[in-house]
């Protein structure tokens, strides 16, 4: 699977004009991506570093998770799920691939 094509599938721009953020996504302790989200666009390889990285166990719960077809709350709880303690970023994340709303919590 080409997971960059995943991603610029899924992502939705319309909810992403205020967002200013640079994430790492990484599967079974491998790098997937890096990735951008300015001005509602999506740009790959940014020269900045990550704000926010997630962790996944495997690349396929990472497409099932920001894909809409797995829980995130079950992937947390299970351990297949993580941050590197900015989770309430995960709602964003979630939100700029259809799969949640934008908006962290307070």
């Amino acid at each position: 699977m080409d997971f960059r094509a995943f991603l610029e599938r899924r992502f939705q721009a319309a909810v992403a004009p205020d967002v200013d953020l640079t994430i790492t996504l990484v599967a079974g302790g491998r790098r997937l991506t890096t990735f951008a989200v300015e001005n509602g666009a999506l740009r790959f390889d940014p020269p900045n570093e990550a704000d926010v990285t997630f962790s996944f166990d495997t690349v396929e719960r990472a497409v099932a998770v920001l894909g809409g077809t797995e829980s995130p709350m079950d992937a947390f709880m299970a351990g297949a799920f993580r941050a590197d303690g900015h989770l309430p970023l995960a709602f964003v994340l979630l939100g700029l691939f259809g799969s949640g709303d934008v908006t962290p919590p307070p």
